[in-house]
């Protein structure tokens, strides 16, 4: 059985995947519930901190890969892992209302420069960080679009392709 504060995660997501973040209110979360919404509140003071606990995960996931100081095709892996564990979440429309909230965008952005930074090596040229910042774009962006297919072949894909991106150096 579920704690109230994972429902309340799980009615969100849904609500806010639906109608969007911005077009969802905390009474109409309680109400699906069969809560009231000071029960909501008192589990998350407002409504940005519900769309906090969502993101929160994936960018721990992130986080963690990064700290693991892995080599550059260990580090583009496992991204491209975190990514597929995450995918549904990355594909609804709660990423682009994360990207509303300033303190998840700036500690995802954060994340991600960390990732170009570290794929692009020791002391990169130009042309290495563009391809590293190519490599970091190639791991999410073919995930959200093709959520849905089978996790196993879309992580073949796309290892594919950023394979063939990096040997063409």
């Amino acid at each position: 059985m579920l704690t109230t504060r994972a429902r309340i995660l799980d009615t969100a997501r849904r609500l806010f995947a639906e109608r969007g973040f911005q077009n969802t209110s905390v009474r109409e979360i309680a109400e699906r519930l069969g809560l009231t919404k000071t029960a909501v509140l008192y589990h998350f003071p407002a409504k940005t901190d519900i769309l906090a606990a969502l993101a929160d995960p994936y960018l721990e996931d992130l986080g963690s890969v990064l700290d693991s100081r892995k080599s550059a095709a260990e580090v583009i892996e496992a991204l491209l892992d975190v990514h597929l564990k995450h995918r549904h979440l990355m594909r609804s429309n709660l990423m682009t209302d994360v990207s509303l909230q300033a303190n998840i965008s700036l500690r995802y952005g954060q994340l991600m420069m960390r990732a170009n930074q570290l794929i692009a090596g020791e002391n990169p040229d130009f042309d290495e960080k563009i391809r590293a910042a190519q490599t970091v774009a190639m791991l999410s962006d073919p995930v959200i679009a093709y959520a849905d297919e089978p996790p196993e072949a879309l992580r073949a894909a796309v290892l594919r392709g950023v394979r063939a991106l990096r040997d063409n150096t």
